[in-house]
């Protein structure tokens, strides 16, 4: 028997055109921030550019995974942050002194992973309860 996900029956967001905003402006961000001769950002510890990029592609995805929150509609938007993952790449290719890195791409999926397992807690419900405490 299969069951249906709370997710994929949630009512759509009120501030819909807020949230998608918002999350044009992270994305924005994120590629200004890539694209950046040298962006200021490290952390201290082995591979901490690649838990930046998986951290930082988690919030992506799940913060579009919050905004569309049907099932297919966060797949979609997973992949949408994968290929954006992957333009970044090739723009930094295009783009010296940065370098373009598949571990790069690799550590994007993990974060888009994450999320995605994330966004089946109440986690994926983040922006329906801001709405509904503010509406209160």
């Amino acid at each position: 028997m299969r069951s249906v996900h709370r997710s994929s029956v949630a009512p759509p967001l009120r501030w819909c055109p807020l949230w998608t905003g918002i999350g044009v402006a992270l994305m924005l961000f994120t590629l200004w921030m890539a694209l950046r001769p040298d962006p200021g950002v490290t952390l201290a510890v082995p591979a901490g550019d690649k838990l930046l990029h998986a951290f930082t592609f988690a919030v992506l995805s799940g913060w579009w995974g919050n905004v569309y929150p049907g099932l297919r509609a966060r797949r979609l938007a997973a992949l949408g942050c994968l290929l954006f993952g992957v333009f970044i790449e090739l723009a930094q290719w295009l783009d010296p002194p940065r370098d373009a890195d598949a571990l790069d791409v690799l550590a994007d999926a993990a974060g888009i992973a994450l999320a995605l397992v994330l966004l089946r807690t109440p986690l994926g419900h983040v922006l329906a309860g801001v709405e509904r405490l503010v509406g209160r």
